[in-house]
């Protein structure tokens, strides 16, 4: 896997704590800086998530970057199966998450970007790769 070539879903909070330089996740904000290295696909969950938490400044800003990187970052607002989205809630994961997780193979991505602990650390058996923000600088060569 080529990480600057193959598409990568951004977890909420990697575009939250990027959005907002939160001074706790900096690696955050250097990933939404190098978008112009990535391909980035974000599903209907995650826009519905930024809706609702950030507020109208930070949702200018997001589609600033969506509208500067058009041919690297996608919007998908289509629904995921229900069914998808229960099999990941068998496997641990929270609505929300699940719902996150079942976009991943419809929309044919293998990498999740996420600094969510369940994600990174208490769900087994994905069939994803799961990153943090700082691993994937790491991938970019931006960190040692």
């Amino acid at each position: 896997m080529t990480i600057g070539r193959d598409w990568v879903v951004l977890d909420t909070n990697v575009w939250i704590f990027g959005l907002r330089h939160q001074p706790e996740q900096p690696a955050c904000a250097q990933v939404l800086q190098r978008l112009s290295q990535l391909h980035v696909r974000v599903p209907r969950q995650v826009l519905l998530e930024l809706q609702i938490n950030l507020n109208g400044e930070e949702m200018r800003d997001f589609f600033r970057l969506i509208r500067r990187y058009p041919e690297r970052i996608e919007l998908h607002w289509d629904k995921v199966e229900l069914s998808l989205i229960r099999t990941y809630q068998q496997l641990g994961c929270k609505l929300g998450d699940a719902t996150i997780a079942a976009h991943m193979e419809p929309l044919a991505v293998e990498t999740l970007v996420s600094e969510n602990r369940d994600f990174l650390y208490e769900i087994k058996g994905l069939p994803f790769r799961v990153m943090r923000a700082e691993d994937l600088l790491r991938e970019l060569g931006e960190v040692e």
